[in-house]
């Protein structure tokens, strides 16, 4: 189970910087790209007209939410714009198999996923995307809970045909680990949808190989030094027999 700490509250982020480290938390690579960087140079998710729905707590029957009817509606998070987060992590070498993917916010609130929902979600998640544009309030810094988290989700489950990624889906295509939960008790998606995103950290799986062994090998003029040494002793021993 995750939980997440609310600090202050964070102006919006207009640039992200992406690092990838080794397993040692050695730095191999980074780079920041703003929001006009990445609209011109990256594939953009979203069209501006379609919205994009997570859920909220379920406080009564299934928490689970099987129909994905219940505090859905009032989670509409904007006709949106943005990146996918798999094309942000290829401008650093990308991230294998067993890697892990940190998004840090301006505040320090931290969300930590496994590689295979960035470069393989389910279609119920959908695809994992920063946002940074609303057709409500334009680009951040307007848009003042960008740069933010968010995923496609799917149309499946919901009566409205909206894309949601509601509580059944993160049910389903996430780990129990990784699930969110109000109060410590309601599951929700909310709570995954990390706000003013400033950087993304990928930590490999992998560690490092080690270096290696060095074999000490005596140098030419201390071998010679070592023979002389050796016949002037034997010279001296055969003189006072």
């Amino acid at each position: 189970m995750i939980g997440l700490f609310f600090g202050a509250a964070s102006a919006a982020t207009t640039e992200v910087t992406i690092e990838k480290y080794t397993a040692e938390g050695i730095l191999l690579n980074t780079t920041t790209v703003d929001y006009q960087w990445m609209e011109a140079h990256l594939p953009v998710v979203g069209d501006g007209i379609t919205h994009y729905y997570l859920q909220g707590p379920v406080f009564e029957g299934d928490l689970w939410d099987p129909t994905e009817s219940v505090n859905v509606e009032t989670k509409d998070m904007g006709a949106l714009k943005g990146t996918a987060v798999k094309d942000l992590c290829e401008l650093v070498g990308g991230a294998a198999e067993g890697d892990k993917i940190t998004f840090i916010a301006a505040d320090g609130l931290k969300k930590t996923f496994p590689q295979k929902y960035i470069y393989h979600p389910e279609p119920a998640m959908g695809t994992v995307f920063l946002s940074w544009y609303s057709k409500e309030d334009g680009y951040v810094p307007e848009y003042y809970t960008g740069i933010r988290l968010m995923f496609t989700g799917d149309t499946s489950l919901n009566p409205w045909g909206y894309h949601v990624f509601g509580v059944a889906d993160e049910k389903a295509t996430m780990d129990e680990q990784d699930w969110y939960y109000y109060s410590g008790k309601y599951p929700t998606t909310t709570g995954l949808s990390v706000q003013n995103i400033e950087t993304i950290s990928i930590v490999s799986s992998v560690q490092a190989k080690g270096q290696p062994e060095t074999t000490s090998v005596p140098s030419p003029s201390f071998s010679l030094l070592i023979c002389i040494l050796g016949v002037f002793g034997a010279v001296l021993l055969f003189r006072k027999l």
